[in-house]
């Protein structure tokens, strides 16, 4: 394609999705999200884009032709690892996502969520989004991958929705010969570095880290709930929540897996290192809004997966359209 097709981005967090479609050949032109830790890491990382920081119901698009518009509502009531409320509002931001693309008319759309949208319970949501995506006559392809087989260093179920205008998008395929990428190799080096960016390890109390030190790998320390990971495996998903306490009780701040081989939980670097994140994207906010940001992204490994497929159907699709004129 002579340029690279325009994306809008709604609900875009710290980015990941983002990232991803840059790597893969797409310009995105704005942004909307509500948090203003993680407008203040698009605006640091990417000055040129625009960042609409407010409430995603009140976002009226710019003037201009968006050839895509992607974007991973919240996901707090799907979660399989939450309670699951099924009357949770958060669970009908997807109709702004339509409404959105109802006035845009993108040539694709790509929508990312958990693989609990397309559950028995949830699912409702998701074949009411595909049959107003149909009307407007779109295409519409999905299904789940996981982000450990697109080179990601982590096992990751997302949903991924595609559509086209009057052509129908492919979701990428998994190479037979794929390698699954060990979270050694991915953290490995940060053991190393006593500065760096978003790398400030959490200062545990003497009792946890004397009882993360007898840890084996793959082993749960029951009173966190919370495992030492692999170091020859991809790790297990980041999570954005908190987990929970020795009483049961709901932790906050930001508490990912156990490292390796060191008894304290990863920094959020090593978390956005497991996630895909390049090093040179900074995170802004406090830690706990650095932690929430990474584990809510996409791995901008699989974004950039998915974002080379739609990148080719865009082509094929625009090479028939002038075939036919």
């Amino acid at each position: 394609m002579k340029h690279a097709p325009k994306v809008l981005s709604l609900f875009t967090g710290g980015g990941g999705l983002d990232i991803g479609l840059e790597m893969a050949g797409f310009d995105t032109v704005a942004c909307v999200d509500n948090d203003n830790d993680s407008c203040s890491t698009l605006r640091f990382n990417r000055p040129q884009w625009t960042v609409f920081e407010g409430d995603v119901r009140e976002f009226q698009p710019p003037s201009g032709k968006f050839d895509l518009v992607v974007g991973g509502p919240p996901c707090q009531g799907f979660s399989t690892a939450g309670k699951g409320n099924p009357n949770d509002p958060r669970n009908f931001l997807w109709r702004e996502y339509f409404r959105i693309v109802e006035r845009v008319r993108p040539r694709a759309l790509l929508l990312e969520n958990v693989s609990g949208m397309a559950s028995k319970k949830n699912a409702h949501h998701l074949e009411e989004f595909k049959q107003k995506l149909e009307s407007l006559g779109y295409q519409v392809t999905s299904g789940i991958l996981d982000a450990a087989d697109f080179g990601v260093p982590q096992h990751r179920k997302r949903l991924i929705v595609l559509a086209g205008l009057g052509w129908k998008p492919q979701l990428p395929a998994v190479e037979p010969s794929r390698r699954l990428v060990p979270a050694r190799e991915a953290i490995g080096d940060l053991q190393r570095r006593k500065v760096f960016p978003n790398h400030q390890p959490n200062d545990h109390a003497p009792h946890v880290v004397a009882r993360w030190e007898k840890l084996a790998q793959g082993e749960v320390d029951p009173n966190y709930r919370r495992g030492r990971i692999y170091s020859d495996r991809p790790s297990p998903t980041i999570r954005a929540g908190g987990g929970y306490g020795p009483k049961g009780d709901h932790l906050a701040g930001f508490h990912p897996p156990i490292h390796y081989s060191l008894p304290r939980q990863l920094t959020v670097r090593e978390s956005a290192r497991i996630q895909s994140f390049p090093d040179d994207w900074i995170f802004c906010g406090s830690k706990t809004a650095q932690g929430r940001q990474v584990g809510n992204a996409v791995p901008p490994l699989l974004a950039a997966a998915v974002g080379r497929s739609l990148l080719d159907g865009l082509a094929k699709a625009a090479l028939s359209e002038k075939l036919v004129a």
